[in-house]
């Protein structure tokens, strides 16, 4: 409050003055360019007389609304869309009142740039208040490309990109080698599909965007074990008898009195001689002749340890926190966590360990590619040395329409989308609404294999603009470099789901350009890791087998589909726990399972691999004190209950809850405290902060074998893919 004493005419008498304002000083803060911002003021007369005042405002960029609201003037502005009319200048004259009487100020610039002025309050030609003014503005964000077909408007009152469509009729695709005469249609590229045919029945014609047409050879089936699918042209798909004395039937049940045995395509029981091999070798035990009708074998050992790492004590103790194990292309194992412990490559006694933590590892090429170290940047190095590569860390750059104030980008999931691309999702959200915000934005930025940005925009979908999902849960990619995400449940009524009043997950597939391909709403599921391999896609917590070309379903499973595989012939349902089921989607052949005895129990998951030349499924199997790998075979004939090839013990101490396939063994992750008290394996990521001993196990015969699953964050890639 400013006292000003003056003298008043002489018909009045002399009376003190009291004018006070409030705020004393004025800021407009930071708005974007021509955006006015407004700003109220409060000034008092604690006299009992009407105070005649002059009221001016400098410079420009600042102005006083009329005081008056006879004068009728109006501020037009891009929210509200209104045509200005003129109002009065700076230098306002008029009688203060008695009491306190609300103003208002207005601020705006056309260009960047801090500024400031004042607000100067004058009595009889003198100063009686000076307020100072402050504005900031800054210059809107460039929003990028969005696409051929499509623009990115900055929208100042929204403060986001808003897609606005090219002309219909532009023509477009010139990117895109499976598209002819391309043109715009609402603000999507559409054109004729490039016919890719050689007229040669024994390839199958395909198109990838980048690529174009592609010719790969066809797999022909087999009608049962004696007999194999060849191609001939131009007959296409023809059966020929395998090489006779090919074992066939189902190898458990043979005997040194009886084997199965293929003779002229035929399958017929044949009495084996002495010294024929009853039992193949295992890791654990070497194979089996036949004497005397019976099958000999020798005694077996347990499978051999070869390194130890993680934390060292019962309650974690101090020692590293690793949570996630992965086998890089080299064979090389690589542990990471989530923020914990700075990751180790090459994994045992010359394990190289990286500079700093991250969030999320991944293996591609010969590098581990690392996601957030530091934040928001993709660092690369070497997976046999751990000396770095290269580094992205210029989103906010590539798309400025994701540096807003009050929000924060971070690095969501990577995934690869062939040798020379790799994937890089985003998620943004608004610091006010914390870790937990349902409101999120999402872009995609794609780089090569120097770590150079190649695209990188924004992913726009209306489901986003509901604040309906928390995040995005699984990412995959297919050969073709087509994007899969699977967002968590829907969390509210949103008209951009299918049914808008029921809980679901939905599932999108973008093409490598970034448009589109479809969309499936998924009732009740809670979404979940994906897996794409043989032209089909499955979801970790979802019951359905889908086309990874239309997203629509193949064939449904009794069980969720879990950390299963997905090979040539079959797909195999593995939720946590012993019970598997194998299926060939789509031909109506009843399922298999996998043997679970009563008693047994299983926390590893499935991994797929080869041995000895076959495909087999993996499993840790804990009965009692005892711990075993078993090895399923994954043979399309099968069928009721499928019982272990063979089982080896496994002296470690620990109950596997994850492993990784790596070449002649495994790198296993156990915990040493039962139950795993306090941990979540549904986190995201699993075991995040686990307190966790990894070990490598050596398994003679072994190799990995390429099969997508749906499970933890490790594998070449995260891509799940099988080609």
């Amino acid at each position: 409050m400013v006292a000003l004493a003056a003298c008043r005419p002489t018909a009045v008498s002399t009376v003190e003055l009291e004018l006070g304002v409030a705020p004393q000083a004025v800021d407009f803060g930071a708005p974007w360019t021509d955006v006015t911002v407004a700003r109220g003021l409060q000034l008092s007369n604690r006299s009992r007389l009407g105070v005649p005042l002059v009221l001016e405002v400098a410079p420009p960029v600042f102005r006083l609304a009329p005081v008056n609201p006879a004068v009728g003037c109006r501020e037009g502005s891009e929210a509200s869309g209104e045509a200005p009319t003129p109002c009065p200048p700076t230098g306002v004259a008029f009688e203060l009142p008695p009491g306190d009487t609300a103003l208002t100020l207005l601020a705006s610039a056309d260009a960047a740039g801090s500024r400031t002025g004042q607000l100067r309050v004058t009595f009889d030609g003198r100063d009686a208040l000076l307020v100072p003014l402050t504005l900031s503005p800054r210059q809107p964000p460039d929003c990028g490309e969005a696409s051929e077909c499509a623009t990115l408007r900055f929208d100042r009152v929204t403060s986001q990109c808003v897609l606005a469509p090219r002309p219909d009729g532009q023509a477009c695709g010139a990117s895109d080698r499976c598209l002819e005469a391309g043109r715009c249609v609402a603000g999507e590229c559409v054109g004729a599909p490039v016919r890719c045919d050689d007229s040669d029945p024994c390839t199958v014609d395909a198109c990838e965007t980048v690529r174009g047409c592609v010719f790969s050879p066809t797999a022909c089936g087999s009608p049962s074990p004696c007999l194999v699918g060849v191609c001939r042209a131009p007959l296409g798909c023809q059966t020929a008898p395998v090489v006779d004395g090919v074992r066939c039937g189902d190898r458990q049940s043979e005997s040194c009195t009886s084997v199965s045995i293929c003779l002229e395509g035929q399958c017929v029981p044949r009495d084996p001689p002495d010294g024929f091999r009853c039992a193949e070798a295992t890791p654990c035990r070497g194979e089996g002749r036949c004497v005397a009708d019976v099958c000999v074998t020798p005694p077996a050992s347990p499978l051999a340890v070869t390194w130890t790492l993680g934390a060292p004590t019962e309650d974690g103790g101090v020692g590293d926190q690793w949570s996630d194990a992965f086998v890089a292309d080299d064979g090389g194992v690589v542990l990471s966590s989530y923020f914990s412990t700075a990751p180790m490559v090459n994994a045992g006694p010359l394990g190289q360990r990286l500079p700093r933590p991250a969030r999320r590892c991944i293996a591609w090429n010969d590098l581990v590619v690392c996601a957030d170290a530091p934040p928001r940047s993709v660092t690369a190095v070497s997976a046999a040395s751990g000396m770095p590569a290269w580094s992205y860390a210029t989103v906010l750059e590539d798309l400025p329409s994701l540096a807003l104030p009050d929000w924060e980008t971070f690095l969501a999931r990577l995934v690869t989308l062939g040798p020379t691309r790799l994937g890089v999702l985003y998620e943004s959200r608004h610091l006010d609404d914390g870790r937990e915000s349902n409101c999120r934005r999402f872009s995609f930025v794609v780089l090569d294999d120097a770590g150079q940005r190649v695209v990188a925009r924004l992913v726009d979908d209306p489901l986003f603009a509901t604040c309906n999902h928390p995040h995005s849960y699984g990412v995959a990619a297919d050969p073709q470099g087509n994007v899969f995400f699977a967002f968590t449940q829907s969390a509210r009524v949103s008209p951009a789901l299918p049914d808008p009043q029921a809980p679901g997950s939905v599932l999108m597939s973008y093409s490598p350009a970034g448009v589109l391909r479809w969309r499936h709403f998924v009732q009740g599921m809670p979404g979940g890791e994906i897996s794409v391999g043989r032209g089909m896609l499955t979801v970790e917590s979802g019951r359905s087998v889908y086309d990874d070309a239309r997203g629509v379903a193949l064939d449904a499973f009794r069980l969720p589909f879990g950390e299963g595989l997905v090979s040539d012939d079959w797909v195999v349902a593995s939720p946590k726990g012993v019970e598997a089921e194998l299926r060939a989607p789509g031909t109506g052949r009843a399922p298999a399972v996998f043997e679970a005895p009563v008693g047994a129990m299983s926390a590893s998951g499935l991994r797929g691999a080869s041995f000895g030349g076959a495909p087999v499924a993996l499993r840790f199997v804990t009965r009692g004190a005892a711990t075993a790998l078993e090895a399923f075979p994954l043979d399309r004939f099968q069928t009721g209950v499928v019982r272990p090839l063979w089982a080896c013990e496994l002296n470690d101490g620990g109950v596997p809850v994850a492993f990784e396939v790596r070449p002649g063994g495994l790198a296993v992750m156990t915990d040493v405290r039962p139950g795993w008290a306090g941990l979540c394996e549904f986190c995201d990521p699993p075991y995040a902060g686990a307190r966790a001993t990894f070990f490598g196990v050596d398994v003679p015969g072994l190799s990995p074998a390429h099969m997508p699953w749906a499970g933890p964050w490790g594998g070449p890639g995260h891509g799940h893919q099988a080609r």
